[in-house]
């Protein structure tokens, strides 16, 4: 992470909502956390101890299917997942993978 977006962080005012999310899950914590956040009219900064990598699946189940999703991926830089219906439903499909 660049200098400049890790000040951005570490400067952000809004509400911070703290989660453990273990490698591979998606704990009830984290989906709380995520609807927590999506139902708040100010910012809200998730800070997942753990493992990161899953936390967009609710957001995207979570979210509007008008909703726009970046995050970052490590060493090659950001994500845009344009919700909608088909995104919806093929995630949906992996979490029925994955037993959940």
């Amino acid at each position: 992470m660049d200098a400049k977006t890790r000040r951005t962080l570490e400067n952000f005012s809004g509400e911070i909502l703290r989660v453990e999310n273990p490698k591979g899950t998606l704990t009830n914590k984290l989906w709380d956390a995520v609807k927590t956040s999506l139902n708040l009219s100010s910012p809200v900064k998730i800070i997942v101890e753990g493992e990161e990598d899953l936390a967009v699946t609710p957001f995207i189940i979570e979210g509007d299917s008008d909703t726009i999703i970046f995050y970052g991926l490590k060493d090659k830089g950001f994500v845009v997942v344009e919700v909608n219906k088909k995104v919806k439903e093929d995630v949906k499909k992996l979490l029925e993978k994955m037993g959940r």
